[in-house]
């Protein structure tokens, strides 16, 4: 077979490679990394051009082969750098790399300037290539999320084959077989072109489905989180909330909501500002992350509006959670552009218990005495209970809800 076809099959699929790469950087912005990949296939794309084709004279010989070492190289480190920016992750051993590299660079050039028969400075780059290829392939396996775990074999697999190859290569080099010559371009073995090959091909498709599947991820994520506090939003505590129900009905335990309404934050707003309201509602939420257990859902579902969902909580135990929660709230003090800032809270708690296992109705009377805990001067916990009290603070919220539309 010849090859020289698969030499610029090579040299293409990594130009096509590098060129969608940056078309797709281009046009959406969305492809973490897609400018260092891109980078990488040109400096890989190059060192098989300058080393593969036979028409290119380049003396002496050790000089192609310090030329490609060095293209080779800097193409893995950059390679190592997009799927580090994609992965959102910092590269291992970054400096001790770098050091590698420089060294083999080193070696490569001592050979130019005083040549040698000996195959050491083509073994020391199979070699170094080699190790490069699989610390990205680790990189890769490491690093990628469970969602992105499955993509990510497909990555690992193809840089470990091929590192495995080229360890296999710098063997066969060690022992001298013509054949196996990476000097001479025309007779590179066309299975270590297919190789190369292969393993462009599923490192561009790893790249790009890794770049969906975490633009996927983040978008979901997206929709279930507050932008500005970093909590759950009304639509994903619900979905919580649902399968959590479920739980406790299979379970036969309690389930508690905790509603909060931040007393005061409309003054901040129209005295110091929205950006100020914008830091009492991120400090806030930070308090409410802090206070609750980690098996505890945290939502903000409206401009200063917050809920807690407790499963497997009895009502007592979510009015000392409120309890707590209120007093955090009211003990912190927030510092704004030199001036002290202090808020305080209202909560109402509704559980299973007394409202039965069904959302709505946890809502609504958590809801309910909220408000009435407003009426009766703020910065208090009121709970939903079965006697005259919850009809009382059903009456409150009812009276509430009035007032709301009439507005």
């Amino acid at each position: 077979m010849e090859t020289t076809p698969l030499i610029l099959a090579n040299v293409l699929l990594f130009a096509l490679s590098a060129g969608v790469m940056l078309a797709n950087a281009k046009a959406g912005g969305a492809m973490r990394g897609a400018v260092w990949f891109a980078g990488a296939n040109l400096c890989r794309g190059a060192a098989m051009l300058v080393i593969g084709i036979s028409w290119l004279r380049v003396e002496p010989l050790r000089m192609v082969e310090a030329i490609c070492g060095i293209l080779s190289m800097t193409g893995m480190l950059l390679l190592q750098q997009s799927f580090a920016e994609l992965l959102e992750h910092k590269i291992i051993l970054r400096k001790a790399q770098i050091g590698f590299a420089v060294v083999v660079t080193l070696i490569l050039f001592y050979f130019v300037l005083f040549p040698s028969l000996s195959p050491v400075p083509g073994v020391v780059l199979l070699l170094a290539l080699g190790i490069l290829h699989g610390l990205v392939a680790v990189f890769v396996l490491r690093f990628s999320d469970d969602e992105m775990r499955p993509l990510a074999w497909i990555t690992t697999f193809s840089l470990g084959g091929y590192a495995l190859l080229l360890f296999i290569r710098a063997f066969a080099r060690a022992y001298p077989d013509r054949s196996w010559s990476f000097v001479n371009a025309s007779r590179l073995p066309p299975v270590w072109l297919l190789a190369c090959l292969l393993t462009t091909t599923a490192t561009a498709f790893g790249f790009m489905s890794l770049s969906a599947a975490k633009l996927k991820v983040e978008l979901v994520w997206r929709a279930q989180v507050d932008d500005l506090t970093g909590l759950l939003n009304r639509w994903a505590l619900k979905r919580t909330a649902l399968r959590e129900i479920q739980h406790c009905r299979r379970t036969d335990s309690s389930m508690a909501v905790v509603m909060m309404d931040l007393d005061g934050l409309k003054i901040v707003n129209d005295t110091k500002g929205h950006s100020c309201g914008d830091v009492v509602l991120q400090a806030i939420g930070g308090i409410l992350q802090e206070t609750v257990r980690a098996r505890d859902s945290v939502a903000r579902i409206g401009g200063d509006e917050f809920c807690v969902l407790l499963p497997q909580s009895s009502l007592e135990e979510a009015v000392q959670v409120a309890e707590r929660l209120r007093e955090e709230i009211y003990d912190l003090v927030i510092r704004y552009r030199g001036e002290v800032v202090q808020t305080q809270a209202s909560l109402g708690v509704a559980c299973s218990d007394v409202s039965g296992l069904q959302w709505q109705s946890l809502v609504e009377d958590s809801d309910a005495a909220l408000y009435q805990a407003k009426r009766n001067g703020k910065n208090r916990v009121i709970a939903a209970t079965p006697d005259g009290g919850q009809e009382a603070i059903q009456q409150a919220w009812s009276e509430e809800r009035r007032k709301r539309r009439s507005e």
